[in-house]
């Protein structure tokens, strides 16, 4: 399937499930770490969906996600595996992002992720050449592109800088936005716990199922 012609395109891109989110092995059981992903996928693609009645995909090589894609309107696009940046490159170049005017890529764990934010991005990049929401951490919480080729993506370790310098080196008109919903994503127990208020109501469920005094004290990191 092909992107709809002229419209902006929404790539979420996810781990496989049993893989992700390694850094919570320790103060989750595998089953429970698994419901945890995909509730945040859940929960990011409902916010997606509700700032943007346009494309929505997802880029994973979890063919498991996609009850959950497809119950809101999003294409599952597969992929090989081979990592986050790498999984993005290959949706820009393909049919899921083919003839669309614009695209922003953000990653699946951001459970606290709001629709206003979403469309503040949207808004900011139809007048932008690219959109960056870097994360507390250096990383991109969100990386718009006008149009989806307009440089390839750097996302990984201070990716944000990354991106500044190469929009810079490509005399490319850069917007920068700071958004509370996606100021951080949850990597560590610490990361659950310092955006359990905010979550939607996916992971709320999945929070709902911690053990009191979640997580021992050992697993706060």
């Amino acid at each position: 399937m092909t992107a709809p012609a002229g419209g902006a395109v929404i790539l979420v891109a996810a781990r496989r499930a049993a893989e992700a989110k390694s850094r919570l092995a320790s103060a989750l059981p595998p089953e429970l770490r698994r419901a945890l992903v995909r509730a945040m996928l859940d929960d990011v693609l409902a916010a997606a969906r509700a700032a943007h009645p346009g494309d929505l995909a997802v880029v994973t090589p979890d063919e498991d996600y996609r009850a959950v894609a497809e119950r809101h309107g999003a294409r599952l696009v597969l992929d090989g595996g081979d990592g986050f940046n790498a999984a993005v490159c290959s949706a820009l170049a393909g049919p899921a992002v083919r003839g669309a005017a614009a695209v922003v890529v953000m990653p699946a764990d951001l459970p606290q992720l709001e629709a206003p934010d979403v469309r503040r991005v949207l808004e900011a990049l139809a007048e932008a050449d690219v959109v960056l929401v870097p994360s507390a951490d250096g990383g991109t919480a969100a990386l718009g592109l006008r149009p989806p080729d307009r440089m390839p993506p750097r996302f990984g370790p201070a990716s944000a800088e990354a991106h500044r310098q190469q929009a810079a080196r490509a005399g490319l008109a850069l917007r920068e936005l700071r958004l509370r919903s996606l100021s951080a994503d949850v990597d560590t127990p610490s990361d659950l716990l310092a955006v359990r208020d905010r979550v939607g109501p996916a992971t709320r469920e999945v929070v709902a199922r911690l053990p009191a005094g979640w997580p021992p004290p050992e697993a706060r990191a």
